[in-house]
């Protein structure tokens, strides 16, 4: 009986912030030279080393660049493995795990020439080479020399297997990339199209838009319980009591995910009070409203019209409610539909809406009451498919961006479930 062959998995971690050129094409020369079955991009989730992380993408924003990157190519897969850990990430504890949970594969970890000069500095060294083939790119400033020499000496004193990638070297860095930005030099070529309109769009590097959030958060620390207060009575005008009553338990509800998940709970109560404070205009005034101030309105939008109540009441909490925090705007935008790669406050705010203590027709609410404190893609991803499944025989009544968005928590689901977690 013929042996089944072992796979052989290759794996690029990093921060990736941002995944560029140099990080595609190294994971596609060992893809080639080493015949690896596929090549896991895993960004780090709180990597040790680099525990500054101001002027840098969040989390969620790296894993998106991260899949807009690889999404073309086949034998590249997004991996989560070290998104979700608790407390800091090493390299030796993601490999344990995958080795104990697929022991019929190979592991080919894949690092840079400066890495393996540090690599007596990695917590548990033998620990890791004991789980992995380390492959090794050259870099220019390093002569093949010294780069063999340094791999002699890590083998032989961490009894482990190291191989040199013949490579062609981009000497290209996420931090020069982003010192560039900041200098407001072009990258283009240096990421793929997508990433680059991904950081474009999302400002991700953008110095001014650092000290517009700065001053953002300074003026949520002067929202203090009286502000709320003043914030709720004037609410209350314009809600009947059975909203009004469901507005304070989402308030309270995304306060206490907000300090769960390390949000700014300022921002929580502000966003979760206002999330609904255009839903009981009606919707004729409703579409008035937004021709009137110049709010797009789909075509989706037009023949249910009760969802503009989301973008308009964004509107409203700047307008009327003084708010121009633009995470707290987005919240409220997205409360009702979601949207793929959603932020931590807008997370909140849906889940929040949903399981709020008032709520009681919506399936599995103890399941997802819970779930919402433990992990929050995991909650998205559960309320997503009930409300599909809810509205599965009426397919006209599903946004565009709400398939969208369970599409994207599906994937993240999936890949967890492929991974082991």
């Amino acid at each position: 009986m013929q042996k089944e062959q072992r796979k052989k998995i290759g794996i690029m971690g990093g921060t990736f912030d941002p995944i560029h050129v140099g990080h595609l094409i190294l994971g596609e020369k060992a893809y080639e030279q080493l015949g690896l079955s596929k090549v896991l991009f895993m960004p780090s989730g709180n990597p040790p080393h680099k525990r500054d992380r101001q002027g840098r993408a969040e989390d969620d924003q790296r894993v998106e660049m991260v899949r807009l990157a690889i999404k073309d190519n086949p034998h590249f897969q997004l991996s989560l493995a070290e998104m979700h850990d608790k407390g800091y990430t090493y390299t030796y504890r993601t490999l344990e795990n995958l080795k104990r949970e697929n022991p019929d594969t190979d592991y080919y970890f894949i690092i840079g020439a400066d890495s393996l000069y540090d690599f007596d500095k990695w917590r548990e060294p033998a620990r890791i080479l004991a789980c992995c083939h380390m492959v090794v790119a050259t870099r220019n400033h390093t002569s093949i020399r010294e780069l063999e020499e340094q791999i002699d000496y890590i083998s032989h004193k961490y009894s482990g297997h190291l191989i040199r990638l013949d490579t062609l070297n981009i000497d290209i860095s996420s931090n020069l990339i982003r010192q560039w930005l900041k200098e407001g030099k072009s990258i283009q070529y240096y990421v793929k199209n997508d990433v680059l309109e991904y950081i474009y769009e999302h400002r991700i590097y953008d110095a001014k838009k650092a000290e517009e959030e700065e001053k953002e958060e300074d003026t949520m620390e002067t929202i203090n319980a009286q502000t709320l207060s003043k914030m709720q009575k004037k609410l209350h005008k314009y809600l009947d009591e059975d909203r009004f009553m469901h507005t304070l338990g989402v308030m309270y509800t995304s306060a206490s995910l907000a300090m769960a998940h390390g949000e700014n709970i300022n921002s929580a109560q502000v966003a979760g009070l206002l999330h609904d404070c255009a839903k009981c205009i009606p919707n004729k005034k409703k579409l008035k409203m937004c021709s009137q101030n110049h709010l797009p309105v789909s075509e989706f939008e037009k023949n249910h019209p009760f969802l503009l109540h989301a973008k308009l009441g964004a509107y409203l909490a700047e307008k009327k409610y003084g708010i121009t925090d633009s995470k707290i705007l987005n919240a409220i935008t997205y409360h009702t539909t979601g949207r793929p790669s959603m932020t931590k406050l807008e997370k909140i705010v849906y889940i929040a809406d949903y399981i709020e203590p008032l709520r009681e027709k919506a399936p599995r609410l103890e399941f997802v009451r819970k779930l919402a404190f433990q992990d929050l893609d995991e909650c998205i991803y559960e309320i997503l498919k009930d409300t599909l499944n809810y509205l599965g025989d009426q397919p006209d009544k599903v946004e565009k961006t709400t398939r969208e968005a369970y599409q994207y928590y599906r994937s993240i689901h999936r890949q967890r479930m492929e991974e082991g977690e």
